[in-house]
Order: structure tokens, then C-alpha cells, then sequence
């Protein structure tokens, strides 16, 4: 092979230099970042699909995607505003913002960019709304649906009175092994958000609901707790499914029959029940305390109990 041509062409240069500027190749160093750092497979696909969102949003509006020519008014208007005027909610815009602050965070501590146009970027303000919970008659309607003379009865009430002993995410319960089930201790290993690892007591009912179960699982090639009638892992979507078909069947309207419902309900008969904000914290696997307040807040019956004694018309007559 001959000896190559020292001078470059200037389309080559152009091109090179492209390549280096793009969105994909920032990208690409991010989520290869996102790998090392072994975040779960949950924020892995997370940042993946709001970063692509992002991209396209872009390209649709004619914008240059490459990360060192956006800016702070690139994101308001066409992120913020944007996705405002399309009638998205604020969780959902705020859910973008957060994987964009996360990418370019990760650019500007690299010394890809020197500007982060996201650093002033304020998340939207939430509305805060009123948490749906089921009540005790509710609750006893759902677990009244599945039929226990079948497979996917016994695992459906079983995995239903799992979620209201200990108002887990629908991803978490999915993730369950048999194996991180501790009998002897009475806790159960969770898998949490960002693989934070935390343990989550169960009592005497549930464990022998579990042991019931476990019974009519039987052994299988997987260490997955809940499978389905194929013997694979119970899906996200099937759970969500299954647990609103019940909801249909109990004639349950006015709350949405889902997994975080029993999550949120947790909430409200653990701290009814007296449960404090620390352990309520440690159980539900909060990494800050405002939720934790806001259930305390609307659900604990101390606020109740002491309106009575500062309620103005009372005193008043």
C-alpha cells in the first residue's frame, strides 16, 4: 500500500468534524456512560426513549440537534412550551426535562460543551392533585374477583394482597425472585429504583399466602416469583391489565383500579395505622421525603382530629 496523501480534503475535515459534533455521537457517549455506571435496565430505557423524544422534537421544528449550538431558549420553547401547547402534562414534560438535565450534565462535566443549557431550565410546576386510594370495601371487592380454583386466581389474589402489604411499584414486583423471599426473617428483597436494594417486612397472612402460591407454582426454570400461564414472567402490561378487569368485575367507577393505587393505599392505611414518615420512607424505597409528607399530610388522622379543636364555626357556636 502506497503512502497516503498528507493534505486532507476539506469535505473530509467537514465531515469528520460533523460526526464529532452530532447528537448521535454525544449520545452514544452517554449511554455508554450510563452502562459503566450500571444503572438499571428501568433509567437505562428511560433517558434512552426521552433523549430520542427530545432529538426528534428537534429535527421536526428544522432545529440543529448538535448538543454545543442548543440552548437554554431552544429548550424552553420548544421542550417546555412546546410540549405545553400539545397539551402534555407536567409530569410528562418534567420526565423529559430530567433525562435532558442528566445529558447535558453529563456533556459539560466532560468538557464536551461549555455552556449546559438546561442549568437554569426550572421543571414545570406540578398540580398537585388528590391521591386516589381504594377503600376497605373496595379493597375486599378486588380480592373477591379471581377465581382460586385456577392458577392465575390464586397468583392474581396473591399478587394483589402483595401490593397492599407493601405498596411496591408494579416494576418491582415483577422483578422478584423466590429466592428473595425470607421466611424465617419475614422480609422480602426488593430491587428498587436506581438498583437500590431494600428489604420489605411481610406478617404472618401473607406469608402463607405466599406459601400458597409457591405451592401451586411449583418448580419452574425460572427464579421469577410471578409467572404467567406459559410459565414466563408476568408482564408490566398484563398486571396493569388484569388488575382493571377486576376492577370492571367489582363495579369499582370512581378510582382507578391499578398497581400504584394499592401503592398509594399502602400509604394511607399504613399511616392511619400509625406508621411513621422514616419507616414509611424506608418501606415504599423514597429516596426524599416530600412524598412521604404529602401522605402523611392528607392521610394522617392527627390533622383531622386536631381541627376539631381550631375549627372556627366550632368555636364560633
Amino acid at each position: 500500500m502506497g503512502r497516503r496523501k498528507n493534505k486532507i480534503s476539506p469535505q473530509v475535515l467537514q465531515a469528520s468534524k460533523n460526526d464529532v459534533d452530532s447528537f448521535e455521537y454525544h449520545y452514544n457517549l452517554f449511554v455508554r456512560d450510563c452502562r459503566i455506571r450500571n444503572l438499571s435496565e428501568h433509567t437505562f430505557r428511560y433517558y434512552k426513549n426521552e433523549l430520542m423524544k427530545f432529538c426528534k422534537r428537534l429535527e421536526r421544528n428544522q432545529i440543529d440537534t448538535s448538543p454545543a449550538v442548543i440552548t437554554e431558549e431552544i429548550i424552553k420553547d420548544y421542550v417546555v412550551l412546546g410540549m405545553m401547547n400539545e397539551g402534555k402534562k407536567e409530569a410528562t414534560i418534567n420526565a423529559n426535562l430530567r433525562a435532558i438535565r442528566a445529558f447535558f450534565n453529563f456533556l459539560e462535566k466532560e468538557g464536551f460543551i461549555i455552556e449546559n443549557p438546561v442549568k437554569d431550565v426550572k421543571l414545570v410546576k406540578e398540580k398537585r392533585t388528590i391521591i386516589q386510594t381504594f377503600s376497605r370495601d373496595q379493597i375486599h371487592a378486588l380480592l373477591r374477583q379471581p377465581d382460586r380454583n385456577t392458577f392465575t386466581g390464586i397468583r392474581d389474589y396473591t399478587l394483589m394482597m402483595f401490593l397492599l402489604e407493601t405498596g411496591v411499584r408494579v416494576r418491582e414486583i415483577c422483578d422478584i425472585l423466590t429466592t428473595d423471599i425470607n421466611f424465617i426473617d419475614g422480609v422480602v428483597r426488593i430491587d428498587g429504583k436506581g438498583n437500590k436494594e431494600r428489604f420489605v417486612p411481610i406478617q404472618k397472612t401473607m406469608k402463607k399466602q405466599l406459601s400458597i402460591y409457591l405451592q401451586v407454582r411449583g418448580e419452574l426454570d425460572t427464579n421469577i416469583l410471578f409467572v404467567n400461564i406459559d410459565n414466563e414472567p408476568l408482564a408490566i402490561r398484563a398486571i396493569q391489565t388484569n388488575i382493571a378487569r377486576y376492577g370492571r368485575m367489582a363495579g369499582i367507577k370512581n378510582v382507578r383500579c391499578s398497581p400504584h393505587t394499592f401503592r398509594h393505599t399502602f400509604a394511607k392505611m399504613s399511616v392511619q395505622n400509625g406508621a411513621d414518615v422514616f419507616s414509611l420512607q424506608s418501606v415504599l424505597g423514597h429516596t426524599s421525603m416530600e412524598m412521604v409528607r404529602n401522605y402523611v399530610n392528607m392521610f394522617s388522622n392527627e390533622v383531622r382530629d386536631n381541627h376539631s379543636k381550631f375549627s372556627p364555626i366550632e368555636k364560633l357556636f
